[in-house]
């Protein structure tokens, strides 16, 4: 492939794909486990469901590669629209009626993300240029948010007024739009082999980055665990949908300019400048969640831990998304092992400890710690 025609052509289209499907889920997403409370499930529940939904995840991310292999990656994302719209019935239609779907919906959910993010990921490596890598994940991150900032709170506004289901249907109809930017993209096929001896050699060459995805999950996915501790406090579907955008808007041109400076600057030190952040941020959002919740410091904690967190995702997923480019994003796949491993950590720890939910952000903030003194230098070092 020309590597140029693929920055320029093929990496604008993975984007406008991720931005108009960014734009529908704005509307949804933070609100499902909002859904799940108001139908009566408990918190341990809802956690329950995010463990299965990520588990799944896990299982069909190697389903998706032997799909990809057989159709190619942009036919393997009409796949997952077909779960996905299974996934949206089922939720609006069949889980008031037919308790036991309570434990199918997250399997089709898990399976849908497998067959979105799997493709997605090996198309944005294989449209990428190793050098302007910081740029890329810039836009990765902030530009599908650009386009959807007013999508949660439109969506609170809508779950308000007319309720969940006409707010699952709306996002349901605009999901059909996501295909329309990469409908001329070449759907390319991989050649992924998973044999033992072919798993043993790509875990040899990236295993140092093992220990640090099971901890970068933990304080990413935490971020989901905030903003439903918000709506157990405040009891309150404008105030998430609030922070919803707020956390859009604090992102936004912060991040752009961040992946600038990655390619500039040393990726090392920002790393080390983002974990002690991100650190800080959780002990203070201790501090709020536990001594003093408020309305108007949970939305001030949002914005921070959203900068932070993004300080030290910007560098350190560049460098492990260039060292994904050197086995055709292979890694990628493998890489949901230890992800996986990090949000089900996560999540059993919240059903420990679901009435004292706060501990979990201190917790967060201080395992954190653990990036202040890797020497980064040496995960893109192969060890095999």
């Amino acid at each position: 492939m020309n590597n140029k025609d693929i920055t320029s052509n093929g990496f604008n289209k993975v984007l406008g794909m991720m931005s108009l499907n960014g734009f529908a889920m704005s509307f949804v997403s933070i609100f499902v486990p909002i859904y799940l409370f108001n139908l009566g499930y408990s918190f341990q529940m809802v956690m329950v469901w995010m463990m299965i939904h990520h588990a799944t995840l896990l299982l069909f991310a190697f389903v998706t590669v032997k799909v990809s292999n057989k159709i190619g990656l942009v036919h393997s994302l009409h796949v997952r629209f077909g779960l996905l719209l299974t996934y949206f019935l089922l939720l609006l239609f069949g889980l008031k009626d037919v308790p036991i779907l309570f434990y199918l919906i997250p399997i089709i959910s898990g399976a849908e993300s497998a067959f979105y993010w799997i493709p997605l990921n090996i198309l944005f490596v294989r449209n990428t240029k190793e050098e302007g890598m910081g740029k890329s994940m810039s836009k990765f991150f902030v530009v599908p948010k650009g386009l959807s900032m007013a999508g949660p709170l439109v969506g609170a506004f809508i779950a308000m007024h007319y309720g969940f289901n006409i707010l699952f249907a709306f996002a349901m109809l605009l999901l059909f739009l996501t295909f329309l930017p990469i409908l001329s993209l070449k759907s390319e096929k991989t050649n992924f082999v998973f044999s033992k001896e072919r798993f043993k050699e790509i875990w040899q060459k990236n295993k140092q980055y093992f220990v640090p995805e099971i901890i970068d999950n933990l304080a990413e996915d935490a971020m989901a665990l905030w903003i439903i501790f918000i709506f157990l406090q405040l009891a309150s579907t404008l105030e998430v949908g609030i922070i919803g955008t707020i956390t859009a808007v604090a992102s936004l041109f912060f991040t752009l300019t961040l992946g600038n400076l990655t390619d500039k600057w040393n990726k090392h030190k920002l790393i080390k400048i983002g974990a002690i952040l991100v650190s800080v941020v959780w002990f203070i959002n201790f501090t709020i969640g536990e001594f003093f919740p408020n309305q108007y410091l949970f939305y001030i904690a949002t914005i921070f831990a959203t900068l932070s967190l993004k300080t030290f995702l910007v560098p350190y997923s560049s460098l492990m998304y260039n060292q994904a480019r050197k086995d055709d994003a292979q890694f990628l796949v493998l890489r949901e092992i230890p992800t996986v491993l990090g949000r089900l950590i996560l999540f059993s720890i919240a059903i420990l400890l679901h009435n004292y939910l706060p501990l979990i952000f201190l917790f967060v903030g201080i395992i954190f710690i653990y990036f202040w003194f890797l020497d980064t230098r040496k995960l893109n070092e192969s060890t095999y």
